[in-house]
């Protein structure tokens, strides 16, 4: 995420959420506010999160291939670990 792409997310949440409470969650290191977004979601049940149709469509075919290939699948570490080696 860029410096720009920040700064739009903050004018965006700005208009929902208390101008302090902002300047405190944009205050706090990247890592700090990935750790605030993870104990955000936390909050949200099943119910508060809607999926349409076609994404519990996607949802499904992938869960079937998923269990019809399972030596197609890898492990959070090993993804994540191909991702950081792409970024740096």
């Amino acid at each position: 995420m860029t410096a720009d792409d920040l700064t739009h997310i903050c004018v965006i949440l700005s208009n929902m959420i208390d101008e302090s409470l902002l300047a405190k969650v944009t205050s706090v290191s990247p890592a700090d506010r990935l750790e605030l977004i993870g104990a955000v979601w936390n909050t949200l049940s099943p119910d508060d999160l809607s999926v349409t149709d076609a994404e519990r469509a996607l949802l499904d075919a992938r869960l079937v291939d998923m269990e019809a290939h399972p030596d197609d699948q890898s492990p959070w570490p090993e993804v994540k670990a191909r991702l950081e080696r792409l970024t740096r």
